[in-house]
């Protein structure tokens, strides 16, 4: 398991976040599935740590910020 996947799981793993989003995170064992799952606030978390990959260059952060924004956009149903 790579330090990306452990950070995908530590996120995840919130009991609140699992109940307030219905997701189930033994669903997403890497950080592809959950970049590819249906379940949009899955996929922006693993997004977000995918790209960020701990960077604190403002530019990258805003260059996160606009993807997931974006995705989220593009991909949450009301």
């Amino acid at each position: 398991m790579t330090n990306k996947e452990r950070m995908l799981h530590m996120v995840l793993d919130d009991k609140s976040l699992q109940e307030l989003y219905n997701y189930d995170e033994s669903e997403y064992e890497d950080l592809y599935t959950a970049i590819n799952s249906e379940n949009v606030v899955v996929a922006s978390v693993a997004r977000i740590i995918k790209h960020l990959d701990g960077s604190t260059d403002e530019s990258d952060q805003k260059k996160v910020y606009m993807t997931v924004f974006n995705y989220i956009n593009e991909n949450y149903i009301l």
